[in-house]
């Protein structure tokens, strides 16, 4: 490839992060309170979440192993982004909880991992081209404070309440068109790497590297996103928010975000790997132990910021590392499989986080956040000489 061609694709690479990352942002924030805006309790608006993640969670492999077997996931994802677009506007017309029930799981086995297939995109491109993975991921988070912070806003002052539904079919239809225009890998595997696929997904199952950092994304990355679920709710129902004050939250999250995950591979360049994973557990650990002491609005959006170290260190630093210790050949299924994993997590997580925030407080969904930061980093300082010696 043409440098100027390939500075090109980079720059498509990049713009389609950033329209990818806005359905997100104008989506996941608000959704949680949307179901409770329409009478939903926080057990049925749990079983929504779970459910769709149970979705989720069977078909994301099929959708890694079908991009790895074709060879060709930029099909896949523009399949899966259209799938999801026309899928929200029959969502969006429904109130009633069965319908919307139903729906959901629907829209989120389109919707939800889909990032992880998109990172697998990223960074074999990158890899191969030797351009910034990190930088190419960091316009996904700037997607993401477009969307859950300006074009919500603006929204917002027009009328409307999240979820921001036109906003997301839009950007879906686009993505898929634009993920469409990025040029197929022409790198060519050497020999010995040809092997048998079948072989090399059961070798996966078999792979300490790759076993390890799922460990650690379900102690970190896992728990954040989950009580991210609920950070709405407790904005407006604990605190006493109006939600615009989502709009702000958004911005304390993601714009550091941007920033750290900007300059991620450089910095994470001078440091060891379990120096990397730590760093991401300490975040979360500081971040809610401030949500979980403290009733004040000004705290807990501060803690907030500390959300791009976990971010960075588990879009760059985790998918990095599988990238080094996983076969080529088995990336998209590996990156499938790992957010698979994270979407099972997830979703008996967010079953039991409904309960506990129905008949509990949020204030104990952050405690939840703390022990399992502890555990996060015994588990990668229990575990460092052989970390380290792979980095």
């Amino acid at each position: 490839m043409k440098k100027s061609n390939m500075n090109t694709t980079y720059r498509l690479l990049c713009l389609f992060y950033i329209v990818y990352y806005i359905t997100l942002g104008v989506f996941t924030p608000y959704l949680n309170v949307y179901y409770e805006r329409l009478g939903f309790s926080g057990s049925q608006i749990g079983l929504i979440t779970s459910l769709g993640m149970i979705g989720s969670m069977i078909i994301t492999p099929v959708w890694g192993i079908l991009s790895d077997k074709t060879r060709n996931p930029r099909a896949v994802i523009a399949f899966i982004l259209s799938m999801a677009g026309m899928t929200s506007l029959v969502w969006m017309t429904q109130t009633a909880f069965l319908p919307v029930l139903v729906l959901s799981v629907i829209l989120s086995m389109f919707r939800q991992n889909v990032w992880s297939l998109v990172d697998s995109v990223g960074i074999q491109f990158c890899s191969d081209t030797g351009k910034d993975f990190a930088f190419a991921r960091s316009m996904g988070s700037l997607g993401y404070l477009l969307g859950s912070f300006v074009i919500a806003n603006l929204m917002f002052a027009f009328g409307f309440t999240g979820p921001y539904m036109h906003v997301f079919i839009l950007c879906s239809f686009a993505g898929a068109v634009m993920i469409l225009c990025l040029p197929a890998s022409k790198i060519k595997e050497k020999e010995k790497n040809q092997g048998n696929f079948t072989e090399s997904l059961k070798s996966l199952l078999k792979n300490r590297n790759y076993l390890f950092v799922l460990a650690i994304m379900l102690l970190t990355s896992m728990v954040v996103d989950t009580i991210l679920n609920y950070s709405g709710n407790h904005l407006i129902n604990t605190l006493g928010q109006n939600d615009s004050m989502i709009g702000i939250f958004s911005f304390a999250q993601v714009f550091p975000e941007i920033i750290i995950v900007m300059f991620a591979n450089r910095i994470f360049r001078r440091m060891k790997t379990s120096q990397i994973f730590v760093m991401g557990a300490l975040a979360q650990l500081v971040r809610y132990i401030l949500c979980a002491v403290s009733s004040n609005v000004t705290v807990f959006l501060l803690a907030t910021t500390l959300h791009g170290v976990t971010i960075a260190v588990s879009s760059v630093g985790y998918v990095s590392y599988i990238h080094r210790h996983v076969d080529r050949r088995i990336l998209a299924s590996a990156m499938a499989f790992y957010g698979t994993v994270n979407t099972i997590g997830c979703a008996l997580l967010n079953q039991l986080f409904g309960i506990i925030y129905q008949y509990g407080t949020s204030y104990h969904l952050f405690w939840i956040g703390v022990m399992t930061a502890v555990l996060a980093v015994l588990l990668t300082l229990s575990n460092k000489k052989y970390l380290d010696e792979l980095s």
